[in-house]
């Protein structure tokens, strides 16, 4: 595993001890989880920020309905269906 690694004796040492490699491996892993707990909790907050933007801009949008024409295809299609499903 050391030779995999490449891990290389402490200055004055000849051997890389089981506990100079651990320790190394215990380090790396604190790190990584402190990065990862970063990068989620970042990731958590931009996708807030984007539901929010989302919200209010669906919010802000406001749909207009008009008057049918009496007369007009729409509502005689409209008519015709209402007479069908009624029957």
């Amino acid at each position: 595993v050391v030779d995999y690694f490449g891990v290389r004796p402490k200055s004055g040492e000849k051997e890389v001890t089981p506990s100079y490699v651990f320790m190394l491996w215990y380090e790396f892993c604190n790190d990584f989880k402190s990065a990862w707990v970063r990068q989620s909790k970042n990731l958590s907050k931009e996708l807030k920020e984007a539901q929010e933007n989302i919200k209010k801009i669906t919010a802000e949008k406001k749909v207009e309905t008009k008057k049918i024409n009496a007369n007009s295809l729409k509502d005689r299609l409209r008519q015709k269906e209402a007479s069908v499903s009624s029957s």
